[in-house]
């Protein structure tokens, strides 16, 4: 299976979002020392993702962000979109810098495996290039929900309330080689950020594994080392079936103890056996 795979390729609608616009003289300074991405390289034709953090470094949301006439487009859930706005507005002093809500004028699709259309923004929402449009595609084939999501899972694109919420470190979700500049000046949680880059280790990372286990929804699904059901070295965050339907594709975390280890047995909360997974890297093949 390769990228070039036509079970890849397609277009499909986006969830409801829920859209800021950030505007004001002093706006992309301001939105610099909030992000973790240089605001300035950003071009019209491009989005991208950015963590806003806590002054610990913990994720407030993981959002995307383009320009947007005189001033930008914030991209979160809408059950985030209160909280985000919050945080955003915290730091506004002197600042002229206006956020407010911005209407969802309609449908937004994303497109996977072809050419850019006109007055398309590029993007990558599912690890591989894309561009999101207003308008729906034709001759171009739809992407089902499993379809989306097991693009998202095989080049490991974590999720809010899967692999990432309110206690992340960027570096766990492995979201540094995405939505952080190093480059760039200080910005809240920038500091505990950078000192990670530095010392080159957080306690848990997120992974990729393949194999064939038995899934269990609102079940705990546990890591143990092949052999070794006793120890726990991380846990199952999402599963899709394969594109061949024989294994199972799956994100989760590794204590990182136990980066070294391949090969491990799946489990419930409760210990029983499940199955046994391979770790891969991304994207999971």
């Amino acid at each position: 299976m390769t990228l070039q795979d036509p079970a890849i390729k397609g277009f499909y609608e986006l969830a409801p979002r829920a859209l800021l616009l950030v505007t004001g003289a002093d706006h992309i300074r301001y939105l610099n020392g909030q992000l973790s991405i240089d605001v300035r390289r950003l071009t019209r034709e491009t989005s991208r993702t950015a963590c806003l953090l806590t002054a610990k470094g913990k994720l407030c949301a993981h959002v995307r962000i383009w320009a947007f006439n005189d001033g930008h487009i914030i991209e979160t859930l809408p059950n985030l979109a209160e909280s985000v706005h919050a945080r955003l507005e915290r730091y506004i002093i002197a600042d002229d810098v206006t956020i407010s809500p911005h209407p969802e004028p309609r449908a937004l699709y994303h497109v996977v495996g072809f050419s850019p259309s006109d007055r398309s923004i590029a993007s990558n929402r599912l690890g591989s290039e894309g561009y999101d449009t207003f308008e729906k595609p034709t001759n171009i084939p739809a992407l089902t929900p499993d379809s989306v999501e097991r693009l998202r899972i095989l080049h490991g694109i974590p999720a809010w309330n899967s692999e990432i919420n309110e206690d992340t470190l960027p570096q766990e979700a492995r979201l540094e080689t995405t939505s952080v500049d190093f480059d760039k000046g200080c910005y809240v949680g920038q500091e505990v950020v950078s000192r990670l880059k530095s010392v080159g280790r957080v306690n848990k990372r997120l992974h990729g594994f393949i194999g064939n286990f038995k899934t269990a929804a609102q079940i705990r699904l546990q890591l143990h080392p092949k052999g070794l059901p006793e120890i726990i070295v991380g846990h199952i965050t999402s599963t899709i079936p394969h594109f061949d339907m024989a294994q199972t594709l799956a994100l989760g975390y590794l204590n990182r103890q136990s980066e070294e280890l391949t090969q491990f047995e799946v489990r419930d909360e409760n210990g029983c056996l499940l199955g046994e997974v391979d770790r891969r890297e991304f994207p999971i093949l």
